[in-house]
């Protein structure tokens, strides 16, 4: 899933000639923080409300700001995990999307990608999910998936994370079936520590898709 594929149409754009008070007003609308700017198809940064606020003259025009170009969007042939780490690392409410012209095509929201994120994490899926701990050293992707498939299982999903000062890495995996507990013994076996573990049958997922649904009202609002 890249990042062409996660553009939204309902993004404001904001041009040099609009005021502050105009960016602010149309971020009030849009219930966000940054809006890109354009002329154009040329990409001219991102507005936040913070640097016009700092600003101080809401009647001025945006391009009497310092507008920041660089660090602030992805190319549209980007992976969602790039437009989630730029989204996430850097905070931003909207991620511009450039051509490798650099030229302006669009915008990703964070709800575009909460979207998406169900399918790329197969949250709509049952089974169970494992949490588990290994040295950093000791990780093998292939290990792990051998272990799931040795118990007639398949990793649907995968998800590692764990501090830089620390030698230990969490292991998040979602799997396809609900008898999670040969699994859990197989990795025990294994040197692996489990943290813990949750099964999602069909009804609690229909729970969790109804609960999923409510969020992405809620954001749309």
């Amino acid at each position: 899933m890249i990042a062409s594929e996660l553009i939204s149409n309902v993004v404001p754009v904001l041009k040099p000639e609009d005021t502050c008070l105009q960016a602010l007003n149309w971020m009030e609308l849009f219930r966000g923080s940054h809006l890109p700017m354009e002329q154009g198809k040329m990409y001219l940064g991102l507005v936040d409300d913070e640097m016009i606020y700092a600003h101080g003259d809401l009647n001025d025009r945006l391009d009497v700001l310092q507008i920041p170009v660089e660090g602030t969007f992805v190319y549209e042939n980007y992976h969602i995990y790039d437009v989630i780490c730029l989204a996430a690392g850097s905070l931003l409410s909207v991620v511009p999307v450039l051509d490798r012209k650099n030229n302006f095509v669009g915008s990703i929201t964070l709800t575009d990608i909460l979207r998406h994120l169900d399918t790329l994490l197969c949250v709509d899926q049952p089974g169970g999910i494992l949490v588990l701990e290994v040295n950093r050293i000791d990780y093998s992707l292939a290990e792990v998936a051998q272990i799931v498939e040795y118990n007639e299982a398949r990793v649907l999903s995968c998800y590692v994370s764990g501090n830089r000062d620390s030698q230990q890495l969490q292991i998040t995996l979602k799997i396809n079936t609900l008898n999670v507990d040969p699994i859990l013994d197989t990795f025990i076996r294994y040197g692996y520590t489990v943290k813990n573990s949750f099964v999602t049958g069909e009804e609690e997922q229909d729970s969790l898709r109804e609960r999923y649904g409510l969020l992405m009202k809620y954001l749309e609002l």
